[in-house]
């Protein structure tokens, strides 16, 4: 193994283990705010759920194999386009979001978004966008009566 390969390694390493202690760090506050029932949920809950989810991320980061930092690109330079796609996709979301509802915001953030994928298509990313749209309609206002309206206009 280079010395190159070993730096690689363990800066995955320490990236995945630093996202992880965040995902805990953020469980273990959640914890303090309460947490409620899936009838009346607690102000902790949603915090609780993105702690858990930083933390299996953190993991994974972790543990995944050096086969996948060759995909990276050459020298390991930043993908300005999924950059970009995903900080649009974003802004686009707040704005969309105050005007037209949580279904069309969710919809246009996940559809930008999934652009930035170089290996993806447009196609994928309409059907990735629309299905992302009905789970929020289902979790958030069916379920969870979340505040914002789907619909607006």
């Amino acid at each position: 193994m280079n010395m190159h390969a070993s730096a690689s390694i363990a800066r995955r390493y320490g990236a995945g283990g630093l996202i992880l202690l965040l995902g805990l760090a953020v469980v273990l506050e959640a914890r303090t705010l309460g947490l409620g029932t899936l009838a009346r949920v607690g102000p902790g809950l949603f915090p609780m759920l993105v702690g858990c989810a930083l933390g299996a991320v953190g993991l994974l980061i972790a543990v995944t194999p050096e086969a996948a930092e060759h995909e990276a690109g050459e020298g390991g330079r930043p993908d300005w386009r999924g950059w970009f796609c995903i900080v649009l996709g974003i802004v686009l979301f707040m704005v969309l979001g105050e005007h037209l509802g949580l279904g069309a915001a969710t919809f246009v953030c996940v559809f930008v978004s999934a652009l930035g994928d170089r290996s993806g298509s447009v196609r994928a990313a309409l059907v990735l966008g629309l299905a992302m749209t009905v789970v929020a309609g289902l979790v958030f206002t069916l379920a969870l009566k979340f505040q914002m309206p789907f619909w607006r206009g």
